[in-house]
C-alpha cells in the first residue's frame, strides 16, 4: 500500500500487542483496517497520564482542523476510493481521513496519539462522573435487575 501523502510505500509495524498498523516512513502517518482504531482504544498499553494532566489546546487545535478540513482529496491506500474527511467524535479535534468503501482510516503524523489521549480523557471523566455526585444521582434512577429482585 502507498501513503496517501507521499506516496511512499507504508511500513508495517506493531503499535500495541497484536495491533498492526501501516505507517508511511516520510511523513509519519498511519493505516489503520476496519476495527483496528476501536482496538486501540480498548487498549491501555500506553501511558498519557502526563498528556492528561494538561489541558488540551482546543482553540489552536480548531483553526487547524479547520483548513485541513478542504485540503486536498485523498485516495484511500487499501482500494484506491477517495476518502472522506471527518472529525473523530465529538471534541477529539482530529479530522481523520475515512474510506466508506473499506472502512479504513487515514491519521496524519501524531493523530493517533491524539486520539489515545483523547479516549484515556473521556474514559477518565466517565469514571469521575460515575463516582461522584451525578453518579450517585444516577443510581436513583437505576432499575433492579432481575438477580436484584
Amino acid at each position: 500500500m502507498k501513503c496517501p501523502m507521499e506516496g511512499q510505500t507504508l511500513v508495517a509495524g506493531e503499535y500495541e500487542t497484536e495491533i498492526v498498523v501501516e505507517t508511511c516512513p516520510e511523513c509519519g502517518g498511519v493505516w489503520l483496517e476496519a476495527g483496528e482504531l476501536e482496538r486501540i482504544q480498548d487498549t491501555l498499553e500506553r501511558d498519557y497520564s502526563e498528556d492528561l494532566g494538561q489541558m488540551p489546546e482546543t482553540i489552536g487545535l480548531s483553526f487547524a482542523m479547520g483548513r485541513e478540513r478542504h485540503g486536498p482529496d485523498r485516495d484511500c491506500p487499501r482500494c484506491s476510493r477517495p476518502m472522506e474527511r471527518k472529525p473523530y467524535g465529538f471534541g477529539s479535534q482530529v479530522l481523520m481521513s475515512a474510506c466508506p468503501h473499506c472502512e479504513g482510516i487515514w491519521l496524519d503524523a501524531g493523530e493517533l496519539e491524539s486520539l489515545e489521549v483523547f479516549f484515556e480523557r473521556s474514559r477518565q471523566e466517565t469514571d469521575e462522573i460515575r463516582s461522584g455526585f451525578f453518579g450517585s444521582l444516577l443510581s436513583l434512577f437505576e432499575r433492579p435487575g432481575p438477580e436484584q429482585n
